[in-house]
């Protein structure tokens, strides 16, 4: 199942992810996929940069959160980048999850 509304770019050799578009259900469920695979299960360093992502509900924060416990608990590190003023940056504030600011 894929989402026709959410699209991402995995630049592996600098570590970040960058998501577009809204992470709907079908968009979580490849969030949570693509997360799995691009940090070999949690395992590898990731930046997520979430500042073209337009819609951000509860299940898509829950992966994002998941997995950067589940990587802090392996020894690596999954940070969240959004720019100031996004739907991305003003979720992540409300939930208390850190992140920093894009260029």
């Amino acid at each position: 199942m894929t989402s026709p509304d959410f699209r991402f770019e995995l630049d592996d050799d600098r570590r970040v992810l960058v998501a577009h578009g809204d992470l709907d259900e079908a968009g979580t469920f490849e969030l949570r996929t693509v997360l799995a695979g691009a940090t070999d299960q949690l395992t590898k360093d990731l930046t997520i940069d979430l500042t073209d992502v337009d819609f951000l509900p509860s299940s898509a924060i829950g992966v994002l959160a998941t997995a950067q416990t589940g990587a802090r608990r392996n020894g690596a590190t999954i940070a969240f980048v959004a720019a100031d003023g996004s739907v991305s940056q003003r979720v992540l504030t409300v939930c208390g999850l850190d992140y920093a600011e894009s260029v």
